[in-house]
């Protein structure tokens, strides 16, 4: 377990076990914005004991849940992975089903528009857009 990643999930509350480590070594390292499928397969020989699906979807979820990743929901029923959680926005490109980062700069300010909805008793406090298209 490399140190950087022990005082990464120190930081946000999370307990580094192995398991947990190798799972945000893996998001930390890539920017393909993986599903908890992709993650499993990634990471499934890198322990020396084995690594049950049921322990990435936990340690996916442990991890979303104390902000050391994000989840991106690309399409229905689908979640991806993103250890990048500073604000921005994605790009799908529906031909390769690519997710891309989008920094906020490039897309310019937006207001948070309060939708008027459930009787007002919602305040939105985030919010992320995904883009969907293909190359020209």
């Amino acid at each position: 377990m490399s140190y950087e990643i022990e005082q990464l999930l120190n930081k946000h509350g999370v307990k580094p076990t192995p398991q947990r480590a190798v799972i945000a070594e893996y998001l930390m390292s890539t920017m393909s914005h993986p599903t908890a499928d992709e993650v499993f397969q990634a990471v499934e020989n890198k322990l020396p004991v084995s690594l049950s699906r049921a322990t990435v979807y936990n340690t996916l979820n442990t991890l979303v849940e104390k902000g050391v990743i994000r989840e991106v929901v690309t399409e229905a029923g689908k979640a991806r992975y993103d250890a990048n959680i500073s604000d921005h926005h994605h790009f799908v490109d529906l031909e390769t089903g690519q997710v891309m980062d989008v920094p906020l700069e490039e897309i310019g300010n937006l207001p948070i528009i309060q939708p008027k909805f459930m009787d007002g008793s919602f305040e939105v406090q985030n919010f992320q857009i995904t883009f969907f298209g293909k190359r020209k």
